[in-house]
């Protein structure tokens, strides 16, 4: 224990603080005697010791905890000893002190509060001891300088983000099957170890030269912003074992062609999949029911768009800005759609709506698209009210839905041509021999039909959506 008695200052200024102790300024608490590090008038610099205990007026005082911003900002402090007293290191208690080179934490520390080391560029190591149960989110964010951490079994929690930036770090930190960072420096292809559960979120935050990545079943949750940035991944596949994809997960991901997303997701993020302009087809299995705001922002490489039927809502701004979307289909399911949910679809010309009921439609929903130009088919018994409800109003033809061929996504190349009736999808134009193959939206095989003078017929489920591989091409039919 550590006694001090000299050079007490009691603070008579707007500064919170109640006294200061060997250029150490702390709160004093009263119940427990115990004291808080905190600011004070003048910015802490070079060497400090942290004692276990100080004394004011002959009452001794535990000091068991660094406060909320405590050291944050000063560029001059050089390294910091913490007494084996202190239990709580607060929240951004040192974040932006660039000029720490080294930092000694006691056994008695359990928890490091969010961003508490951000942004200490000089920091290169980081031991932290074996009493420590939680790191908050960006403890260690942006320290650039840092190459090795040493994380105990202790640790059951370890906030999003708590690594990212830190781009010197040679390897993926790995505790207690949580996957935690993999270096921005990385390139290439990784696979994630087979025993890892969770992945952390921003755990390949902005790793631009991550060309794909293996995520073994072993994974059930994938954290907010995991790949945000990666631009310059092309490929992902997510395992069955995955539920959710959360916030920002592939966010800027610009060089993302494709992906499959597994039929055990329930929920799409919001801003999932934004500005992801390579993305160019997606499919979204059955089993998902929530779609976020967003989701699908900026996403100018998608053609077309089959929305399962399982979805009841579309959010706001969910397919904004997808300025190659030339059509899309709504299910009967869908209630609901957001403001501003397919604007700034320039290429827009066909949606099918498939909903009996006119859904609840905000009436920017279309705005600045090309409705103008387009054609909405709906059911027949719908007809007349959507011919007069906005945004619907507004298209140039509303059809019935039996009143046109259903060819969602014609490969007008080849000049094939697909109609659908009664079950059957009937395609001309072919070559004679050519094989055509039918998938359902989630992948499944379907059968396949081979063509006689050019023309092709397959048998299946009024009401669905079928997908038809011709050659290289494949091409989404609504069958009638």
């Amino acid at each position: 224990m550590f006694s001090f008695i000299l050079s007490v200052v009691f603070s008579t200024s707007a500064s919170a603080y109640d006294v200061k102790i060997d250029r150490i300024y702390y709160n004093l608490i009263s119940e427990g005697n115990t004291a808080e590090v905190t600011s004070g008038e003048e910015q802490y610099s070079g060497e400090v010791v942290i004692p276990s205990s100080i004394t004011v007026e002959g009452q001794e005082y535990t000091v068991t905890s660094i406060g909320e911003r405590a050291f944050s900002t000063c560029s001059g402090l050089t390294s910091v000893t913490i007494g084996n007293s202190v239990t709580s290191i607060g929240i951004y208690a040192f974040e932006g002190c660039r000029g720490l080179t080294s930092i000694t934490i006691p056994n008695s520390v359990t928890s490091i509060g969010e961003g508490a080391f951000s942004d200490c560029r000089g920091l290169t190591s980081a031991d932290i001891p074996n009493s420590v149960t939680s790191i908050g989110e960006w403890a260690f964010y942006g320290c650039s300088s840092l190459t090795s951490v040493t994380i105990p079994n202790s640790v059951t929690s370890i906030g999003k983000y708590a690594f990212s930036d830190c781009r010197n770090l040679e390897d993926v930190i790995i505790v207690n099957d949580m996957f935690v960072h993999l270096p921005e420096t990385h390139s290439g292809h990784y696979s994630i170890p087979e025993n890892i559960s969770e992945i952390i979120g921003g755990a390949f935050f902005d790793c631009k030269g991550l060309t794909s990545v293996d995520i073994p079943n072993s994974v059930t949750s994938i954290g907010e912003g995991t790949f945000y940035g990666c631009s310059g991944l092309t490929s992902i596949t997510i395992p069955n074992s995955v539920t959710s994809i959360g916030a920002f997960t592939f966010a800027v991901c610009s060089s993302l062609a494709s992906i499959i997303i597994p039929n055990c997701v329930t929920s799409i993020g919001e801003y999932a999949f934004v500005n992801c302009s390579s993305l160019t087809s997606i499919t979204i299995p059955n089993s998902v029911t929530r779609i976020g705001n967003s989701a699908f922002y900026r996403c100018s490489g998608l053609t077309s768009v089959t929305i399962p039927n399982s979805v009841t809502n579309i959010g706001a701004i969910t397919f904004a800005g997808c300025s190659g979307l030339t059509s899309i289909t709504i299910p009967n399911s869908v209630t609901s759609i957001g403001e501003y949910a397919f604007s700034e679809c320039s290429k827009l010309e066909n949606v099918y709506c498939y909903a009996e009921n006119v859904p609840s439609t905000d009436a920017t929903a279309f705005e600045e698209s090309s409705i103008n130009s387009s054609t909405l088919y709906v059911p027949s018994s719908a007809l007349s009210s959507y011919q007069a409800t906005a945004p619907w109003s507004g298209f140039e033809t509303i059809k019935a839905l039996n009143d046109t061929p259903t060819n969602i996504n014609t490969s007008k190349t080849r000049g094939i041509v697909i109609q659908s009736a009664g079950g059957f999808i009937t395609l001309s134009g072919l070559d004679t021999n050519e094989r055509v193959d039918f998938f359902a939206v989630d992948g499944a095989a379907l059968g396949s039909a081979t063509a006689t003078d050019g023309t092709a017929t397959f048998s299946t489920t009024s009401g669905t959506i079928v997908v038809a591989k011709i050659g290289k091409e494949s091409v989404k039919i609504a069958v009638e």
